[in-house]
């Protein structure tokens, strides 16, 4: 009886043993918080890039549909954003290539799990935001040129802003302390200057007439868009600085305060 009533006992772990420990188990036990953290970091964002791309090309030949389906687009509108939306079509590539590259990078660093975390993580998701920005800015600038060649508007559309609005506080936060710390230090020309750069956008919106007419200040607007792109840049590796030297500030301060407590443990020693 006893015998039967310890494997009865016994069945759970009989079957955890013969089932799972080869697989689950071995996973739980041998996961290494360092290395397996970035293997699945890694995946996470090949899968993103995967996602990102087919959603943003849905999004763009849904928009398509819509826009030669609108009745008050002209002819010459319709050819012209054949290539317009060929632009646009082949800029998901090098977005997914950007947001794939860098998290594969972000899984091959080895810096130890703070640094990963406080550090790499959130300068990898930093400059994927901006760069993602630079080539939706550069693609935008390219279909400004082709309206300016075909002198009218043409199809230019991409994914709801609600996906890369999710990242704009992460992207301007370096920027936002900079500029809290200046104001807290009465420094307020330094942190006018930096909110000045951070506001600076030249007008690139046009309404074309249609009449093969080629303005001069149309052209200076086709321009913006591509100074546009090169500020955007800016912005980004200045927000990557002020990160980089925030994050050695914080690190050196908590680096320091345990070291305060060598000279009064020894004091104490001494004393007793």
């Amino acid at each position: 009886m006893n015998k039967i009533m310890n494997q009865i006992l016994d069945f759970p772990q009989l079957v955890n043993q013969k089932i799972f420990n080869a697989k689950l188990n071995s996973l739980v036990t041998n996961f290494d918080s360092t290395d397996g953290v970035r293997h699945y970091v890694k995946t996470i964002y090949q899968w993103a890039s995967l996602l990102f791309l087919i959603a943003m090309e849905y999004h763009i030949i849904l928009a398509a549909k819509d826009y030669y389906g609108a009745a008050d687009v002209s002819a010459m509108g319709k050819v012209g954003s054949v290539l317009s939306f060929l632009v646009l079509a082949y800029s998901a590539f090098p977005i997914a290539n950007i947001i794939r590259s860098r998290g594969e990078s972000l899984g091959e660093s080895h810096a130890g799990m703070v640094s990963f975390v406080f550090k790499d993580f959130v300068m990898t998701n930093i400059r994927i935001f901006g760069e993602v920005m630079a080539v939706i800015g550069l693609s935008l600038a390219l279909n400004a040129t082709l309206s300016f060649v075909f002198d009218t508007n043409l199809f230019t559309s991409y994914m709801d802003n609600s996906v890369m609005s999710s990242f704009t506080d992460l992207y301007s936060f370096p920027i936002n302390t900079a500029t809290s710390l200046m104001s807290m230090l009465h420094a307020d020309f330094m942190s006018n200057a930096v909110n000045a750069l951070m506001g600076m956008r030249f007008d690139s919106d046009v309404i074309y007439g249609s009449d093969f007419v080629w303005n001069p200040r149309d052209l200076g607007m086709v321009a913006n868009s591509y100074f546009n792109v090169l500020l955007g840049l800016v912005i980004l590796y200045v927000n990557l600085a002020i990160y980089t030297y925030l994050y050695a500030i914080v690190s050196a301060v908590v680096n320091f305060i345990p070291k305060l407590a060598i000279p009064v443990a020894i004091r104490t020693k001494n004393e007793g």
